[in-house]
């Protein structure tokens, strides 16, 4: 079975759909590759596309595709795989195909899609990261989209807190785009997967996204949109998500801040406002009771006595507001810039504080 489907994905624009109409025939699968052109013609796929799969069948690309996700250990799971996400077959269009490469093909769980824009707040890479955090702790998945910004906070968040997180990419699986994530990539194939429908070798081009973005909506029963713009790509996740009857939320922004403006339209045009992550997880059925006993177990990480004096000066700090630079720290501690940067590089070790951008540093969740 895998032949016949993995062909007919290799035309980039044909679904699940176009396989029905195939198997309406009555045909042996066998029969999609050995009937060729004229049996490709009478169940309505284009010449162009007629064309792609009479000359992947010539040149051999069919059996080296095989062999190369064989020998990068990656996995083929069609539509007819028992391992195939079943949310994802609920999709009209869900792929023919997925390119799977990391240590699990199935996503545990329960399964959350958090995305956002690439040029993003600080506060948006803080509100992502304890969405995913939280739900990592709560043994859910989290899928996204891999880019920087929300959905590249997002995936660390999940890994760092020991969860599941797959990454769906608009490229081959054997492609780091963007090239500044490759050590997450990395991350990420050892303990959750990447996910594509596109073959080996395919690059960035700018439609394939897009396009990616309903496999998001589909792996996942919620979708978060953190910050996004009027025009981002997130936008088009949540669109499939609430075609696909599954629920949106999208966290409220400032109505000054173009980052917020298309997240806060999806408010207005009934996503639900994610007004605390509590009230979010909590209203899926958690008690309170979760979230106060990770509260404490924070406090007390934060509160340990493997802290200098001077740590335990801008983890208070932190506390009451993160988000702030070296000399900031320094001016309100009234210390040496040399001495924070030490301190707080100690803290990052200690995985007490990250680096949320542009120099700028917040405890973490």
């Amino acid at each position: 079975m895998i032949r016949p489907l993995l062909l007919l994905n290799a035309c980039e624009r044909y679904d699940i759909r176009m396989w029905e109409r195939f198997e309406k025939k009555g045909l042996d699968p066998d029969a999609f590759i050995e009937e060729g052109q004229s049996l490709w013609e009478s169940i309505g796929i284009n010449e162009r596309s007629r064309d792609v799969m009479s000359r992947a069948l010539s040149s051999g690309w069919l059996e080296r595709e095989i062999d190369g996700c064989a020998k990068l250990g990656a996995s083929l799971v069609t539509f007819k795989d028992p391992l195939y996400p079943p949310l994802l077959l609920e999709l009209a269009d869900a792929p023919l195909v997925l390119y799977v490469h990391g240590a699990r093909l199935a996503l545990p769980g329960n399964v959350i899609a958090v995305v956002g824009t690439r040029r993003c707040s600080s506060y948006g890479v803080q509100v992502a990261r304890e969405i995913a955090g939280q739900a990592a702790r709560l043994g859910w998945s989290v899928v996204s989209g891999g880019a920087k910004g929300i959905d590249g906070a997002a995936h660390s968040a999940c890994l760092e807190k020991g969860g599941f997180t797959a990454t769906v990419l608009g490229t081959g699986i054997d492609v780091v785009f963007p090239p500044e994530h490759r050590k997450l990539f990395g991350l990420i194939r050892e303990s959750g997967a990447l996910y594509s429908e596109y073959g080996l070798g395919c690059g960035g081009n700018g439609w394939r996204f897009p396009r990616r973005n309903r496999i998001i909506a589909g792996l996942a029963s919620q979708t978060v949109v953190v910050e996004a713009p009027e025009r981002s790509g997130a936008l088009i996740t949540a669109r499939h998500a609430a075609e696909a009857g599954r629920d949106v939320w999208a966290v409220p922004g400032r109505i000054d801040d173009g980052r917020c403006a298309g997240s806060n339209r999806l408010i207005l045009d009934g996503a639900m406002p994610l007004i605390s992550i509590e009230h979010f997880f909590t209203s899926h059925g958690l008690s309170g009771d979760t979230f106060k006993d990770e509260a404490g177990a924070g406090d007390r990480v934060k509160n340990s006595a493997d802290m200098t004096d001077v740590e335990k000066i801008l983890v208070a700090l932190l506390t009451n507001q993160g988000d702030r630079t070296i000399d900031i720290l320094a001016s309100e501690a009234k210390m040496s810039a040399a001495e924070v940067s030490k301190a707080i590089s100690m803290l990052s070790v200690k995985g007490i504080v990250f680096s949320s951008q542009h120099g700028r540093y917040s405890l973490k969740d």
